[in-house]
């Protein structure tokens, strides 16, 4: 199943084939690259009775597919296994990756006798979200770890660690597949009427299942061709605003619109990504790729205000963005 659906992790899954593995292994990566079903086979292969890979068979496996492996805990950004709650007084919705009651609960169950299996398993998905203190407490599991416990770490950002954890981690990162390996497993998930000429160049594979899958990917095309002709003086300002305000979608997402065009082109500038038919407006006038980078980090420091004051006008905001936009392209 794993190897079926997710192709580019198949490199990742034959590196621990053999019976080694390491204590503590960070996978990191971008988002939508299924790096929490890749830790979750790592996990059920761990305890697994068979030990080489999961048989699916034992009990070890049973337990698992049920969610209720004794042997085995996770904690996300919102959610936690309920075996981590019985050695805590804290509240449930504080036994997450992002706060330090998570990562203490899960070092308590690490440091409790297996039963079922002959390891012990933790994972911590959103591990990007932990701030230093909880990291801190992690450390000392780490330092500490038995030969038989394993602490698998997935993070969406890469190098956001402190040194100390690299240095006692295994480090492995999921590489987003080249255009032509998501064109042939758009092939081979039956999306036939689809390429990777139809999406963003960064985009993962399974962001743009998710695209395919909603029935969004004529939207993405629609605020491409929208920004696209902006940028080369075929629609007005007005028009582009009346178009964003009528968009059922929340100004959040509109911000990361701009951002991922921004992004396309300036990764198509530098020679990151090839050429989009969708991009044309850089055959006319090809932006300064500093400016555009600046343009870029100003969005991001604007969706992190969105975040802290969410009243923040729509109207005055895009406004603002879209004429930096129309200088940067004309």
């Amino acid at each position: 199943m794993i190897e079926r659906h997710y192709p580019w992790l198949i490199a990742a899954i034959n590196q621990y084939s053999d019976s080694r593995f390491p204590s503590c292994l960070l996978i990191d990566g971008e988002a939508g690259l299924g790096k929490q079903v890749l830790a979750s086979y790592f996990a059920k292969k761990l305890l697994c009775l068979d030990l080489t890979k999961p048989c699916n068979k034992c009990n070890s496996c049973v337990y698992f597919d049920a969610g209720s492996h004794p042997d085995y805990c996770f904690l996300s950004a919102e959610n936690s296994s309920s075996s981590l709650l019985a050695p805590t007084n804290a509240k449930k919705d504080s036994i997450t990756s992002k706060k330090i009651d998570g990562i203490r609960s899960l070092n308590e169950f690490i440091s409790l006798s297996h039963s079922v299996s002959s390891t012990r398993v933790g994972i911590i998905f959103d591990a990007h979200l932990m701030n230093i203190n909880s990291q801190n407490a992690l450390l000392k599991t780490l330092e500490e770890l038995p030969e038989n416990k394993f602490i698998l770490l997935v993070s969406n950002k890469r190098r956001n660690f402190l040194p100390t954890i690299y240095s006692r981690s295994t480090h492995l990162s999921i590489q987003n597949p080249s255009t032509a390996e998501i064109d042939r497993w758009l092939l081979s998930q039956g999306f036939i009427d689809y390429s990777s000429l139809n999406f963003a160049p960064n985009l993962t594979p399974l962001a743009i299942e998710k695209l395919i899958t909603k029935d969004h990917v004529t939207h993405y095309q629609d605020l491409t061709n929208k920004l696209n002709a902006y940028c080369s003086g075929e629609i007005d300002t007005f028009d582009l605003l009346k178009y964003y305000k009528e968009l059922d979608v929340t100004l959040d997402e509109k911000v990361d619109s701009l951002i991922l065009f921004l992004k396309t082109n300036l990764g198509i500038l530098l020679g990151f990504y090839k050429s989009n038919p969708m991009m044309s407006a850089l055959d006319k006038k090809a932006p300064d790729s500093r400016e555009l980078s600046g343009l870029i980090d100003d969005l991001i420091e604007y969706k992190v205000s969105l975040n802290l004051v969410p009243s923040l006008n729509e109207q005055i905001g895009l406004s603002h963005f879209i004429f930096k936009l129309q200088a940067l392209c004309r």
